[in-house]
C-alpha cells in the first residue's frame, strides 16, 4: 500500500509547507521505500511510497503528464496497465518508466477524465488539471482503497487516513453524534460519514470535482453493477 495526501486551497491562501510535510508523516507507515511532494503556493500532493512496479525513481509520485496538463498521486495497482500503455503507445505517447502510474497520467491527458473506466484494479486517485485549475478524486469500483476528504468550502484536504487530515491547521477534532449514534445503534456505520465530524469517505466507483471558482465540489458516480447484461457463455 501506499499513502496519499492532498490539500487544495479554493480562495488561493498559500499552504504551509512545513504544516504539510507533518501532515504527509502522519501517514509513512504506508509507504516505507520513499516520499515525494508537489507543492504549487496553493495545492500540494504528498505521497509516501511501497515501491513494487517499477522501483526506480522514473516511478516516483506525484507525477506529472509530459504535457504537464495534469499530476496525479494514485495508490492502488492497475492490472490492466500493460495493456492501457500500448494503447497509448500507439497514440504517440512515450513513457519513461514502467510504472502504472505513468499509464494512468499520461491516459488523462489523452483521454480525460473519462480514462478512469477504462482502468481494471483497486486504486484512489487525486488528480489536478492545471489549466483549468481543477481537482478530480477517484475510487475504485469496489472500495478497496481508502480515500477521506473533509471540506470547508475553502479548503479541500484528502488522504489515505483521517490522520493526516486532522492534522490540518483549520480542522477542529470534533464527534459527529449521528454518526456516533448510528454505530451504537447498529454496531455498524452504514453511511460514508465518520466519526470524526465533517470528514467523509470517498464511496466506491465515485468521483468529486472541485473548481476554485465555483468553491463547490461535484459528486458524481462513474459505474454501477449492470443485470440488464447476462453472460451467455455462463452455465
Amino acid at each position: 500500500m501506499c499513502g496519499i495526501l492532498g490539500v487544495f486551497n479554493l480562495d488561493k491562501s498559500k499552504i504551509d509547507k512545513k504544516s504539510f510535510v507533518n501532515m504527509l508523516d502522519k501517514i509513512s507507515h504506508r509507504g516505507p521505500d520513499g516520499d515525494g511532494i508537489f507543492f504549487d503556493k496553493y495545492i500540494a500532493f504528498g505521497h509516501k511510497r511501497l515501491a513494487i512496479l517499477d522501483v526506480s525513481e522514473n516511478g516516483k509520485q506525484p507525477m506529472i503528464s509530459k504535457d504537464k496538463k495534469w499530476v496525479i498521486v494514485f495508490n492502488g495497482c492497475i492490472y490492466n496497465f500493460k495493456e492501457l500503455r500500448k494503447d497509448l503507445i500507439q497514440n504517440n505517447f512515450k513513457f519513461n518508466s514502467e510504472s502504472d502510474t505513468e499509464v494512468i497520467v499520461e491516459g488523462l491527458s489523452c483521454y480525460g477524465i473519462g480514462f478512469i473506466e477504462k482502468l481494471n484494479g483497486m486504486f484512489a486517485i487525486a488528480a489536478f488539471k492545471t489549466d483549468t485549475e481543477e481537482l478530480f478524486l477517484f475510487r475504485d469500483r469496489f472500495g478497496i482503497k481508502p480515500l477521506y476528504y473533509w471540506f470547508n468550502g475553502k479548503t479541500l484536504c484528502f488522504s489515505s487516513e483521517i490522520k493526516a487530515i486532522i492534522e490540518h491547521d483549520d480542522y477542529n477534532i470534533d464527534v459527529d453524534l449521528d454518526v456516533l449514534n448510528e454505530y451504537f445503534t447498529f454496531q455498524n456505520v452504514f453511511t460514508y460519514n465518520t466519526l470524526f465530524k465533517d470528514i467523509v469517505m470517498l464511496p466506491p466507483a465515485n468521483s468529486v470535482k472541485v473548481h476554485k471558482i465555483s468553491k463547490s465540489i461535484i459528486h458524481n458516480s462513474w459505474w454501477d453493477y449492470n443485470f440488464n447484461e447476462t453472460d451467455e457463455n455462463m452455465s
